[in-house]
This record gives structure tokens, sequence and C-alpha cells, in this order.
């Protein structure tokens, strides 16, 4: 029985590719004698042999019985040609013993031709044997047979008997070898004979080159062989080489050597002599070369840069997936960079500008030093095609724009009331008890915000413009400009950026995703549950939202897949939408949920800091009303789906299978996180706070080796921690001026009527917090609200984790599409086949509700435990 990494289209995937696909695989047993397609059938579906052997057959004319083409077996592919062309079947297909079958249907077929190059290349070069060899045989059996062709030779001359003999096991023969080894004079003998052109004929395009007919040729050799036998037939074969290296017949050898299968000897003719050919040569050699298969081309980093630009462009893709995943964890920097190049050039002529920027912005990663050649346990190939795809979910996420798009007036008018804002505020008088360098700070954070709405700068450089204006403005000393640098919670947020990256870079999301779905049963209901348990039980392990929709939404589109839904349907939008809400909505809810999470809470400057058990004891009520509101309507917006399939247990078992026993970077990586979480969680036991806990699980990582120096220089978002250092500088300088007491003392004024009830209070903040997202959205509004709106919590008398905690909820809504980077990247990481805008549109106005009805529920738990006085 072939299992699935000994099939030949599936050679070339790792085996966390492979346990992805096998869920999106149906699996079909059919008795002997069962016709699983008729010739003429439409061709919708292609067919992988896991055991047992079938027969193809193609109708006869003049009424005779169907012929049979040929016989495959295990591992052999069929119904490709009707995949890949649209026409109908061209043949038929009969089990010639019981079989099991894999079938790709024609959606998930053309998403993984597309997604993996490898499997392109595959299909060309099986397409091409199998057409050669159906031809041959049909073309065999309906004009000659070797008995006819034998008695033809009978009445022939003995000398022209051996001529034609001797020209069989060569493609073409030269007329001056001839000459020198037979003494024949072709033209003579073609003059003297015509009877012999019904199997020899001169070569159009080569004069003085002749070549035996296409349809006589094999069983001429085959009656040569029979004659001669293989060793004298090599003997020959020898001889004709040498006379071709003599005559320096270069494009005859390579074709004589790619015929036979010889492709090492062809190449390394090829490598020697190409310096010394012109234009017109080069050409005429490299069609010989078309049919090569590329692991020869790429064996060897010269002769891929060589021929890659002389491929057709899809051909040059196909060529560097197969060397990045052959060689790539032996090329040197200047290799990897120098394939980047080619990669960036080849999209160009096909015009994906998008993909010929990333792998230019690889190529320059790598030139400074922070790209990445190997990821363990993945070969080069699949390590490029997890940065583009990254890249490419980062790069939708990010540029979906906001309520003001891009536009060279809009850049214009943000440039204008940037300067007002600081003018403004500079050269008014001073209001609300603020200092001059109050209000000038005040300046120059509206700038800030405006600069963050138009998104025309990154946030990072805008922060850092921030500060260098506060030092050179005189606002504050740079002692205090860069305080959020000094901070622990700075340094927290870099080790728990370490874990991510040694979490993600491996299987084991996949391998707990799969596991707590084996768990389940295998109807919709059933796998369901198991996504949001799934969700739930990564929540606290992974801190970074993205990172687990990222993976969620993909593992319950190809669960959707499996049970037979279709695009956007309601099975599958159920299954979607529910991952993407309990993998990536739920964070907030426990500390290390999102790095988010931590930075809100060191905006925050609580006094008596927050440990993972409180969060969690403080959250767990409002988790359990969220997750009830969105389970419920969940429930009822997608009842009554009809479910096509069940799911096998044993296509999960085979999932876990192929992604093989722990590997010890794995063990490490999960020991070492669920160490540090569970210290985390008895912090009140041993008082060590949680950035030194999180700095001894980063020590581990490192010292280990599971986490390597081009891994923490790439897995780590350094653009993003600078723009963290500067927000936490940011909530420490309005403390020094005197601003937090102003904006409190304002605050109250002037909201006095929500004081009174808590409920009230908090229902307002999240109304202002799903408003303040309409325009700016992500870490900038968490910034922004936390440090505006905290002031509040004091007045109320509500503890601030709390008003911490509810602007994390109300910070991430979706009822457009841009304000939210959680469901861009939910969405993009399906490639929108999971569900529509519109269906998530529905849920964000339920999860809006959710949230709001969280918070009101637990008011009085809130109150009950002392966080609201």
């Amino acid at each position: 029985m072939a299992s699935l990494q000994k099939i030949g289209m599936f050679k070339q995937l790792s085996n966390i590719e492979l346990a992805k696909l096998l869920g999106k695989l149906d699996r079909r047993t059919v008795k002997v004698g069962t016709v699983l397609f008729r010739q003429g059938d439409p061709g919708d579906s292609l067919y992988v042999i896991k055991h047992g052997k079938l027969e193809l057959y193609v109708d006869a004319t003049s009424g005779r019985s169907p012929q049979m083409i040929s016989v495959l077996g295990e591992g052999d592919t069929l119904g490709e040609m009707a995949m890949l062309t649209g026409e109908a079947r061209s043949a038929t297909a009969i089990a010639a013993t019981d079989a099991e079958l894999y079938i790709i249907e024609r959606e998930t077929f053309e998403a993984l031709v597309e997604d993996l190059p490898s499997l392109s290349t595959y299909f060309i070069r099986l397409l091409s044997r199998r057409l050669t060899t159906t031809n041959e045989q049909l073309m065999t059996n309906k004009e000659l047979t070797s008995q006819a062709i034998a008695k033809e030779l009978d009445d022939f001359p003995s000398a022209l008997v051996d001529l034609l003999l001797c020209c069989s096991p060569f493609p073409r023969i030269s007329s001056r070898w001839l000459a020198k080894q037979l003494g024949i004079d072709m033209k003579e003998a073609l003059e003297n004979e015509p009877k012999i052109r019904r199997f020899i004929e001169e070569v159009d395009t080569s004069p003085g080159w002749y070549s035996l007919v296409p349809d006589t040729r094999q069983v001429m050799a085959e009656i040569a062989t029979i004659r001669y036998g293989h060793e004298e037939i090599l003997e020959q074969m020898s001889e004709m080489l040498d006379y071709y290296e003599a005559a320096q017949e270069w494009e005859a050898a390579v074709e004589l050597l790619g015929l036979s299968g010889r492709w090492s000897e062809a190449l390394e003719i090829v490598d020697r002599v190409k310096s010394s050919l012109d234009a017109d040569s080069h050409i005429r050699l490299y069609k010989w070369l078309d049919a090569c298969p590329p692991e020869y081309i790429v064996s060897r980093f010269e002769r891929l840069s060589y021929w890659i630009t002389r491929v057709e462009p899809h051909a040059g893709m196909a060529l560097l997936d197969r060397a990045w995943s052959e060689h790539g964890e032996h090329y040197t920097d200047e290799q990897w960079i120098a394939t980047y190049e080619w990669a960036a050039h080849i999209q160009a002529q096909l015009g994906r500008h998008q993909q010929s920027m990333e792998y230019l912005t690889l190529a320059e990663a790598k030139k400074s030093g922070t790209g990445s050649s190997s990821w363990e346990r993945a070969p080069g190939s699949q390590l490029v095609q997890q940065q583009l795809a990254r890249g490419q979910i980062r790069r939708l996420a990010g540029s979906a724009g906001g309520l003001f798009q891009r536009s060279p007036l809009g850049v214009w008018i943000a440039a204008v009331l940037v300067l007002v804002s600081l003018a403004c505020f500079h050269y008014v008088d001073p209001f609300g008890g603020l200092s001059r360098s109050a209000m000038d700070f005040i300046g120059i954070g509206i700038a800030a915000v405006i600069l963050w709405i138009v998104n025309v700068i990154p946030d990072y450089i805008v922060g850092l413009g921030m500060v260098m204006a506060w030092v050179m403005g005189g606002v504050v000393s740079p002692e205090v400009a860069l305080s959020g640098f000094a901070s622990t919670t700075w340094l927290y947020m870099i080790f728990i950026m370490a874990f991510i990256a040694a979490i993600t870079r491996s299987g084991i999301l996949f391998r707990v995703s799969l596991n707590a779905l084996k768990r389940f049963p295998r109807h919709y209901r059933g796998q369901l549950w198991g996504v949001v348990a799934g969700g739930i039980l990564l929540n606290p392990l992974i801190p970074s939202s993205s990172a687990k929709v990222s993976l969620g939404v993909p593992l319950a589109r190809t669960l959707s897949e499996s049970m037979g839904f279709s695009s956007n349907s309601r099975g599958a939008a159920g299954l979607g939408l529910a991952s993407m809400i309990f993998y990536g909505f739920t964070a907030p809810f426990v500390l290390t949920g999102s790095y988010t999470n931590m930075m809100a809470y060191g905006l925050a400057s609580i006094g008596v800091p927050i440990n993972w058990l409180q969060w969690f004891v403080y959250a767990l009520p409002a988790f359990l009303v969220f997750a009830a509101v969105m389970l419920v309507v969940l429930h009822f917006m997608f009842r009554d789906v009809r479910q096509v399939r069940t799911i096998s247990d044993d296509v999960l078992d085979e999932q876990l299978r192929l992604l093989g026993p722990w590997t010890r970077t794995e063990r490490i990586a999960v020991i070492t996180t669920l160490a540090s979480i569970t210290l985390l969680v008895l912090q009140p036991l041993h008082g060590i706070d949680s950035a030194w806990v999180m700095l001894i699980g980063f020590a581990v990582l490192v010292v280990s080796g599971t986490l390597d120096r081009q891994a923490v220089s790439t897995g780590i978002d350094w653009t993003f921690l600078l723009f963290l250092g500067v927000a936490f500088s940011f909530a420490g300088a309005t403390q020094e001026l005197g601003i937090t007491d102003a904006l409190s003392a304002f605050l109250g004024n002037h909201m006095a009527l929500f004081l009174s009830s808590p409920a009230l209070l908090l229902s307002v903040v999240i109304l202002i917090s799903f408003l303040v997202t309409l325009v700016i959205r992500d870490d900038p509004a968490v910034i922004l609200l936390v440090t505006a709106l905290m002031p509040l919590a004091q007045q109320a008398g509500i503890h601030p984790w709390i008003f911490v905690f509810v602007i994390l909820l109300a910070t991430d809504p979706f009822f457009f599409a841009y304000q939210s980077p959680t469901y861009l990247t939910a969405y993009c990481s399906s490639e929108g086949k999971a569900f529509t805008h519109r269906q998530g549109q529905q849920i964000a106005l339920v999860y809006a509700a959710a949230v709001i009805l969280a918070v009101i529920l637990c008011v009085p738990y809130w109150r009950w435990i002392g966080l609201i006085s």
C-alpha cells in the first residue's frame, strides 16, 4: 500500500504540508470491475492509487473491442489530463483489482498546482511521459507489428538491412559516418533502393543527417537488440559518441544521451562546450534538453545560474523551487541572494510585480544579514513559501486601507494638519492648568495621531520622530523620552515575541489542533466544538492573535473541505468564523493571549501588578458569557448544515503519523512555554516579576539551540518594539508633564453623568473604542485609548485592569473589514474561501453585542471581588 510520502506527486512536500493536504483528500474503495469513469465523461477529479490496480482502455474504431493502453498501480495518478486541459476523459478506467483511491476535486487540485510549483513540474513531466508512451503504443498497435516489418526486411539486401538496424539505436545518424563505417552512400542507396524510404528519411532541419521513420524505429531497435544483443548495441553507442566528440557534433551527442536517459553525461557536455558556442548553437543545443529532469539541472548552482535565463518563466520558477527544496540548505548567502533576485526577475516577467517585490525584499534581508536560509525540518523552498505566504497575508491585512484611503491630496491635507497642530498648541496660551511643555506635547501627539490615521509613514518612524521632537523641543528630558525602553514590560515583550518565534516555526500548533479535533465527533457539530476547544487550548500558549488565526482558519477550511462543504457555504462559514473568534478574538481573556495585552497593561502604569492567575480569574466570567453568546448565535446562524461526507478517523491518524514523533526542538519549546506559564500562574508564591520569568524561558530556548541568531533577528518584530518603547515613554511623559492629572480633572467634570454607574461608564468606553477604530486601528488605537481614558478609572473607583481589559476587547471590532488586523488575517489566510465579508459583518454585530453584554454582566462580579468600589 502506497503511503502518502511515497507517491510521486507528493514527494517534494514536507510532513506538515502532507498532513494538511491529507485533510483535503477524499478516499474511495472500489471493487474489481468497477468503472471509475468512461471515455468522454467530464473530468472533474483526479485519482491517486493508494492500493490496487486500474486499467485504462480507449475505444477502438470499426466496431472492434476497446484497446487497453495502460495498467496503473500503487502511487500512480490518473485523470490529470482532463483536469489540466478541461477536456473530456480520454480513456475509460476500470478497477483490475479491489482498489483504494485518493480523490482530489478540481478546486483543490487548482489550488495545489497554483501554490506548489513542484506539483506543476511533476504534472508536466507526467503528461510528457504518458503522452509519449500512449502515442507509441497506439501507433505501434495500429499500424505496425514486429512480424510485418521483419517480413518486409526479408526482401531487402543484407547490406541495407544492416544499414537500417545500425541506424535504429540512434535518433539520427550522419551520412559521413555511414560512409566511413559501412561504406554506404545514402543518396545512392535511396536512389537505387526506393523501398527503403519506407523506413529511413533525411532530417529536414539537418542536411546530411538521416533518421528512421518514427513508426518503425522502435520495432527496428527491438530487432537489432535481438540480433546483436545489448552489449553490442551499447558498444555501438559508445563508438557513436566518440565519433560525435571527434567531429564536435554536440547537438547529436546531447540528443542521443538525452533519449537514452543519460542526462548527467549530456549536461557534462553542455557545461564543457557552452562557452565556445554561438547564440544559434545555444538555442539548438538547449532544444534537446527540454525534457531533462530538473534534478540534474539544479544539482550544480553554476549550471542552474546558466540555465535559469534560458528557459521560459514558469519553468524557471519550477527550477528554483526544486533547487531550494533539494540544495537550499547548502547554499551560501550569495547564492541565496542570487536565487531570490532570479525569482524577482521571473515574477516581473510574468507580470506579478508584488511577488517580485517580495522576492527582492528577501534578497535585501539576506544582504543585510537578517534573512534565513534554513528552517528545521523544512526544505528551502518550503521556507521561501512560508516567508512569502506570511508576507502576503501581512501585506493584504496591512494594506486593506481605512476610513481614509491614501491619495496625494490626502497626504497634503495631513501634512497641513500636522503643521497646524504643532503651531496651534505652541502659540495658544496654556489652559486647564497645563504648562507650555505640556501644550507642545499635546500638539506633537495630535500630529502623530494624524500621521497614524493616514498611514503614509510607518508607525515606528512616526513614534521615533515624536521622541525626537520632544527632546529637540525641550518638552521632556532624553531620560524621560526614552524611559519606555528601560521598563521591564518592554523586556517582557521581547521575550514573549521570542516564544512566538520558537513555537510558530515548527509544527506544534498544527499538531495540538489536530489532537484537539481528534477527540471530538467527526460530524459538523462535533468538529465545531473541536475548533472551539483548539482555540481555547492554544490561546494562553501563543501570545499572538495573528499567529493563532493564521493557523486556525486554514485548519477549519481543511476540515470543511474534508466534509465536502463548498467555499463560503454555511458549513465552511460556520467552522471558519468559529475558528476566527476562538483562535483570535479570545486573546484579551488571558494575560499571555496576546502581546498587546501586556502592552496595554504596561501603559496603564498600574501600581499593584496583576499576575497571570489574577488576570484569568478576573476575566473568566466575561469569557463564559462571551463564549456562550457567540456559540448560541453560531448555532442558529448555521443550523441545518448538510454534511456531504464525514471525516474518517484514519485521516486524522494518518495526518498525525505524517507529522511524526515530537522533535527535540518541539519538545523543548513546549516544555519551556508550559513551564514559563506555570511560573507566571504561581507568581504569588515565588514573587518573581513576569519579565524575569520570561527571560529564564528565553535563555533556555537560546542555550538549547531552539532559537538561533537568525530566528531571534527575524522572528522578533523589532520595528514594533521600537514603536512600543515610544508608547511606554509616551505614558511616562504624560505623567511627568501633569497631563494625566489635567485629563482626569477634565473628564471628571464632563463625564460626571456616567461616573455614578460603572456599567454605563464601561459601555461608553466600549462605544468610544468602536468609534476610534474607525480611524485608528490596532496598537495605536489601544495606546491612545488607554492613555486618554485611564484617568476615568480612578474617578469612578474602578480598578485600572478593568479599563485595560474592556479597551482590549473593544479595539478589534470588524464592522468594516479594514478595522481589524485579526479579521483581515483570518480572511486572507483562507483566501476568502472560508466565509464572505457579509457573513463576517453579521458576526461582527454579534461580537459587539457579546462584548457589551459580557462587560455589563460582570460588573456585579467585579464589585464582589473588590475591583469596583
